[in-house]
């Protein structure tokens, strides 16, 4: 087997990692034909790649290597270039250079237009930042929105049509706002609003 490393093809013949480049970098990594490889043509043999060389990460995730490589690459990177890893072209890779980033690079990709990048950036930010997003068109994500944002912002939300949103927002707002949802169309929301507010009457008769 011969493989030419540098446009990441496989075909057979008896050398198979003569001509791989990572042959000569400082360190070699520790590697295995096929089954942990840069340029497996299997994806999973890239992953195992870099779990036995993790260090490799932050060389292997720049624009020159390929697809599968830099999603591998990508999360062992060191975090301090994730904030590069997060203008990547490839969705895979910026939701993983998200894990990665301080919350203060990330919050340009609210507005990605992948919805599991922006799933990705609102389990990661928190209070006043995550207002833009309140409005998000995926469900799940306004759902994420509603159990991470700042108690005192989630009357906001009160109009969201999802009612696991609204779910949410019984148990968390403010109890002065319980009043608008005693009166939900949805039983689940009303359950969670009632307990709520005969919970707070029986306190306050302890008082």
């Amino acid at each position: 087997m011969t493989i030419d490393r540098e446009q990441s093809t496989v075909t057979e013949g008896e050398d198979a990692c003569s001509a791989c480049r990572a042959r000569g970098w400082p360190w070699p990594p520790q590697c295995r034909p096929g089954s942990a490889c840069l340029f497996a043509q299997n994806p999973w043999g890239v992953h195992r790649f870099f779990r036995y060389n993790p260090l490799l990460g932050t060389r292997c995730a720049t624009a020159e290597w390929p697809q599968t490589v830099r999603r591998a690459a990508a999360a062992r990177a060191h975090p301090y270039f994730a904030p590069e890893l997060l203008h990547d072209p490839d969705r895979h890779v910026r939701r993983q250079a998200i894990k990665r980033a301080a919350r203060e690079h990330i919050a340009p990709l609210r507005e990605d237009s992948d919805p599991g990048v922006r799933a990705a950036v609102a389990r990661k930010l928190l209070g006043h930042d995550l207002i833009i997003m309140m409005d998000d068109p995926e469900v799940a994500i306004r759902r994420i929105v509603a159990s991470r944002v700042t108690a005192y912002m989630l009357p906001l939300m009160l109009s969201d049509t999802d009612h696991h949103v609204r779910r949410v927002l019984a148990r968390r707002i403010d109890a002065s706002w319980l009043t608008i949802l005693a009166e939900d169309p949805v039983a689940d929301v009303r359950a969670i609003v009632a307990g709520r507010l005969q919970w707070a009457a029986q306190a306050s008769r302890l008082e």
